[in-house]
């Protein structure tokens, strides 16, 4: 409890996670924006202009904030690096020097900010696709759909937080780290569901899409998804594995 206390208190300390925060909800509302006044007229989507009848697609206008998940791992990353930037990692193993319990810590700290930002960016995405498809002709939003998505969004953004805080804790440079993270799910992420089609259900962003239930990315039904509760396994698996390498990595690590 007391390095849970010490955790929270070393998030609530600084402002890097408000800025994140508004970063994430800004991000989601583009991602809303467009899923509802830009794909739907784009000239190169077969039947673009049904998109908004198809309750699938509306569905994943809501859980659009899946994109904001990006910034959780940031968040992730940031917590755990910035012991080693700033040297503040020899403090906390010497006020607890079982390490063990440090990690935990971490992570469940973490998790928890995951679905606060989670929580937050659902209701600025499910409020602003209310809002904006209220003057369109479109299918109904769901409340069944809705709550699994939140449901997801809880789950998926709490685990991307853990694997940030395991990816910071393996890659301890903070900008190597970050670089890494982001060149993964911008680009390699992207690269491998591109061209080899059924890496997307088994990637950690297939697995949060199907969790989340967001069928739908830039106007193209995503096809091969897992299982709603299949993706949530599938990200506890990755939190697992990762969380597992990286703690025994930290516990052995000579830190100075």
């Amino acid at each position: 409890m007391n390095a849970l206390r010490a955790e929270f208190r070393k998030v609530l300390t600084t402002k890097l996670a408000l800025w994140l925060l508004a970063f994430s909800v800004a991000f989601t509302a583009l991602n809303v924006l467009l899923m509802v006044y830009l794909v739907p007229t784009s000239a190169r989507m077969v039947n673009s202009g049904q998109l908004l009848q198809i309750p699938a697609y509306v569905n994943s206008i809501v859980a659009s904030c899946a994109n904001a998940s990006v910034f959780v791992l940031i968040i992730g990353i940031i917590g755990m690096t910035g012991e080693y930037r700033h040297m503040t990692i020899t403090a906390t193993f010497l006020a607890s020097p079982r390490r063990a319990p440090v990690m935990v810590a971490k992570a469940v700290t973490y998790a928890v900010i995951g679905a606060i930002f989670g929580i937050i960016n659902f209701a600025v995405s499910l409020g602003l696709a209310t809002i904006t498809l209220a003057g369109k002709e479109h299918a109904a939003i769901v409340p069944s759909e809705s709550l699994q998505t939140l449901g997801g969004v809880i789950l998926g953004f709490a685990i991307y937080a853990i694997l940030g805080v395991a990816v910071g804790s393996l890659i301890r440079n903070q900008v190597a780290a970050l670089i890494i993270a982001l060149v993964f799910v911008f680009l390699i992420q992207p690269l491998l569901s591109a061209f080899v089609d059924w890496t997307t259900a088994w990637l950690p962003g297939g697995a949060l899409d199907a969790v989340m239930n967001m069928t739908y990315r830039q106007g193209e039904a995503t096809s091969g998804l897992l299982t709603a509760w299949a993706g949530g396994l599938l990200l506890i698996g990755y939190a697992v594995v990762l969380g597992v390498i990286a703690s025994i990595t930290t516990l052995k690590r000579d830190i100075t």
